[in-house]
């Protein structure tokens, strides 16, 4: 005779079968990851390289991505890059000295298409102190061994989170106020 352990085990590897194989696993950006920076001055357009790391939590059925529960990406804004020293050093300058923050909210996932499919991620995004609401639509790509690719650029308009955009040679060189991050990661188990 079946215990009741025994029956709720049974039950529940029943509703496991019956939702795909629902697992909720925890990922990581790989370190062939690339989040980069670009921007427009009054010489010439810019773009500086950004280290980041995340993690996410995801809810995948039979090797599709279907739901991210978590997501936080950090960016250390001392060992952003422009390839250019004068400009690494205005640019942390006027981003200070604490790290750039995105923390999900809130996502969707659509339905994947030949192992591709969007999200759209609402959270919060934290710049030089301040916090704002920010929207990121990424395409993403289901990668062999459980992998994920997602890529997209996001609009920043850096004057709305406190940021006066770098400045040189007494003013006569200054970035633009709009920047645009791109992304193009992998996420790995």
């Amino acid at each position: 005779m079946p215990t009741r352990f025994t029956t709720s085990l049974t039950l529940f590897a029943l509703i496991l079968g019956l939702a795909g194989w629902l697992v909720v696993e925890r990922y990581t950006f790989t370190e062939a990851s690339r989040v980069w920076v670009t921007g427009t001055s009054t010489v010439h357009d810019w773009e500086c390289e950004a280290d980041v790391s995340a993690t996410l939590d995801a809810t995948t059925a039979s090797g599709a991505l279907t739901a991210l529960s978590t997501l936080t990406v950090n960016t250390p804004v001392a060992q952003m890059d422009c390839d250019n020293r004068t400009m690494n050093g205005k640019l942390r300058e006027a981003l200070g000295s604490s790290p750039v923050r995105f923390t999900l909210t809130t996502a969707r996932v659509g339905t994947p298409n030949n192992g591709r499919f969007l999200v759209e991620a609402d959270g919060r995004l934290t710049i030089h102190g301040t916090t704002r609401t920010q929207r990121v639509r990424a395409q993403g790509r289901v990668l062999s061994g459980g992998r994920f690719q997602f890529t997209g650029e996001v609009p920043v308009t850096m004057s709305q989170f406190g940021v006066d955009p770098p400045r040189a040679l007494a003013g006569t060189l200054r970035t633009g106020d709009q920047v645009t991050v791109h992304f193009d990661v992998v996420a790995t188990r």
